[in-house]
């Protein structure tokens, strides 16, 4: 898919985005953290340990939507890769969830009123290959960026068939900050 809409560069190039570790309360304002560890319940006779995720209540699936899981696969990128645009979903939270892999960075955005991205609150983190997210609905987001090895992710979302399911916007470039 093509670029919908472009930001307007600004006249000087923005510094450097940091990443940070995620941490529950950093990620609050763009999604849910999900690990698993020590939470959880005990299932299947004591053999198991039960996580429920997120419970997406059935109000804010839009009508004619499916909900769709899928799993990619993720070819490692550099983390100093030029980050030039954005998507989001209007229609639904999103799920991914690593399979495997060395780890993955998140860039997430808030939206100004108008629906674009609040380009500053543009956020970076670093993830384990054992935490995943559930991006808030609406939320401006990279797409997955697997880092030092190849990685599968489990994503699952409602989606309808339109353009809505997966808006791309074009962005000035920006670049990451090594990472400590």
């Amino acid at each position: 898919m093509t670029p919908r809409t472009e930001i307007e560069p600004e006249t000087t190039s923005p510094r450097p985005l940091r990443v940070s570790p995620v941490t529950k309360a950093g990620f609050e304002p763009f999604g849910w953290l999900v690990e698993t560890g020590d939470s959880g319940r005990a299932a299947n006779n004591g053999t198991a340990r039960r996580h429920d995720l997120h419970a997406h209540p059935a109000a804010d699936v839009q009508p004619g939507s499916r909900f769709v899981t899928s799993i990619f696969e993720a070819k490692p990128q550099q983390p100093t890769a030029a980050i030039t645009m954005l998507e989001r979903h209007v229609n639904s939270v999103q799920l991914i969830m690593p399979l495997g892999g060395a780890g993955h960075i998140v860039i997430v955005s808030q939206s100004n009123p108008d629906g674009t991205p609040d380009l500053s609150t543009l956020a970076a983190f670093a993830f384990s290959a054992a935490q995943g997210m559930i991006y808030r609905r609406g939320l401006w987001h990279h797409p997955i960026m697997a880092i030092g090895a190849e990685a599968r992710f489990l994503v699952q979302s409602w989606q309808n068939g339109t353009e809505a399911d997966c808006e791309i916007l074009a962005i000035e470039a920006r670049t990451l900050a090594p990472m400590a």
